[in-house]
């Protein structure tokens, strides 16, 4: 069997998390089995479907790290990639189900269904549509047109049989299709129902295997009827469970951001989001929930995706997120967080191009400390500016102690009197002299301080808290709070080395007094 796997969303609004992860499960599907991945857009809702929600989910897919085979922009054999560019496929099939019976002409008004429809309800009965269009004569259905009645096409569905679905996910599912509505293939505008393009198109595709969200369970009995109908084999279908919020219900809006780009721009590592949606219904294996998209592929398969819904939880997201962020080399982390803190106004542009190494010495030191790109434009700032605005902490650990003012002039006192190494920076300038700790890979060696000569200001600020009578912990307090404006962030004599001994100076002599 030639292993072909699609994709189909609707653009009526961006790619949301629960489509992302259906198009993980796609791609991830039709890579182990050596198949092919394809893109089609389900368009026919022409009232809500636009090209700026197109844009957004293909930018969405893009960035989460997909690519297709067939589809818009990639092209295929099996195009076009548009249902709104299918319409004469789906009137032909259309006719082809009227002229064999499986389907009729239903010229009922939405009232008549509605009325039909609480007339079983009244009756103790299942309320759906009532058929009582289903054995038109000729006669009858010209009568109707004459009156100006334009027909939708409706499936003719078996009354009283026992269907099984088999399911990769779920299992064997058993339906009666008394509990089936008689549902419309071809509203009275002409436009196909999703049921029925979709059978329509995924056979002419050659899809091979449906893997979707559960809330289509019902559709895949309708569909493998339709297949029947039109005397087809019907692809596999796996049915893949909710996406559950805390609270243990269907993921909304109050749970999440659901819409795949917000991600991004808040600076998530792509990555990192491709692995945590992964787990949302499917385990890599029992000890470790963090792998690369290759790894997943070699293990992944249809049938281990779960039963029962997965719990959409952030804090475990951020967790994988800072796992990808502290993982990352740090020249390419500079690259990726350079548009967060540009727009922020955390870093000039300049910088990063005149003081290269001065950058990464700062992003060195929070890659600890953060686990999405967007954080670290406010933890950042004061490398590059003297304009410091002061949190309430700092600005606590200013007044902790009476001497505090002393204690700052007297550590200026003596950083401007000492004779420090070449490689301190005397100012911006000389920055770039700043030197990273390599590994053997060229990477900040793990569990080491980023940067060398900092032991130097260790031994002379210490030197000097002893001359003060004061205690070494109570003074690094309000050194910090001069420095950097916040009781947070990397070793103080990290924040010294990058600083230089000028802007140092400058920001200490501010505080004392």
């Amino acid at each position: 069997m030639t292993v072909r796997l699609r994709f189909a969303p609707s653009p009526t609004g961006p790619l949301h998390i629960g489509g992302a992860r259906t198009a993980i499960y796609n791609w991830a599907a039709a890579r182990a089995q050596g198949g092919t991945f394809l893109l089609r857009i389900e368009d026919t809702d022409r009232e809500r479907s636009t090209a700026a929600s197109l844009q957004m989910i293909l930018e969405g897919l893009r960035w989460v790290g997909l690519r297709w085979d067939e589809g818009p922009e990639a092209g295929g054999e099996h195009g076009p990639y548009f249902q709104s560019e299918r319409l004469d496929r789906y009137a032909a099939t259309a006719q082809q189900l009227l002229d064999a019976g499986a389907a009729y002409r239903c010229y009922a008004t939405p009232e008549e269904v509605e009325e039909g429809r609480r007339a079983l309800q009244e009756r103790g009965e299942r309320p759906m549509y009532d058929r009582r269009h289903r054995d038109l004569t000729d006669a009858q259905c010209a009568e109707f047109e004459a009156a100006g009645r334009r027909a939708s096409l409706r499936f003719r569905m078996p009354l009283d049989e026992r269907v099984v679905l088999p399911d990769l996910c779920k299992g064997d599912v058993e339906v009666h299709t008394a509990e089936l509505d008689d549902w419309v293939m071809v509203r009275a505008d002409g436009m196909p129902t999703y049921n029925f393009a979709c059978v329509v198109d995924d056979l002419a595709m050659q899809i091979s295997h449906v893997v979707r969200g559960e809330e289509h369970l019902m559709n895949g009995v309708k569909q493998m009827l339709l297949y029947r109908a039109l005397s087809a084999e019907p692809p596999r279908f796996g049915h893949i469970p909710l996406i559950l919020g805390p609270s243990g219900k269907k993921l909304s809006k109050r749970d999440a951001q659901t819409n795949i780009l917000d991600y991004r721009d808040r600076g998530f590592p792509p990555e990192a989001l491709f692995n945590y949606i992964s787990t949302l219904g499917w385990g890599f294996s029992g000890d470790r929930d963090v792998f690369s998209a290759d790894e997943m592929v070699e293990r992944f398969t249809v049938e281990g995706i779960g039963k029962a819904g997965a719990k959409f939880d952030e804090q475990k997201m951020m967790a994988i997120c800072g796992q990808y962020v502290r993982a990352t080399p740090i020249d390419e982390l500079v690259r990726r967080v350079r548009p967060f803190c540009e727009a922020a106004g955390a870093v000039p542009a300049a910088a990063f191009d005149a003081h290269p190494d001065l950058v990464a010495n700062a992003v060195a030191c929070y890659q600890e400390r953060i686990d999405i790109y967007g954080e670290l434009p406010a933890k950042i700032a004061w490398v590059f500016t003297d304009d410091l605005t002061m949190d309430d902490a700092a600005a606590k650990n200013l007044r902790k102690y009476e001497a505090a003012g002393a204690w700052l002039a007297a550590v200026a006192d003596r950083l401007e009197a000492a004779d420090l190494p070449p490689s301190y920076p005397d100012d911006r300038g000389d920055a770039d002299r700043a030197c990273r700790l390599p590994s053997s890979d060229g990477s900040p060696a793990a569990g080491s301080t980023p940067f060398a000569n900092t032991a130097d200001l260790e031994q002379v600020t210490r030197q000097l808290a002893d001359e003060l009578g004061a205690k070494f912990g109570h003074l690094v307090h309000p050194i910090r709070a001069a420095l950097t404006g916040t009781n947070k962030g990397p070793g103080l004599f990290d924040v010294m080395f990058l600083l230089g001994k000028q802007r140092c100076l400058r920001r200490l002599r501010a505080h004392a007094s």
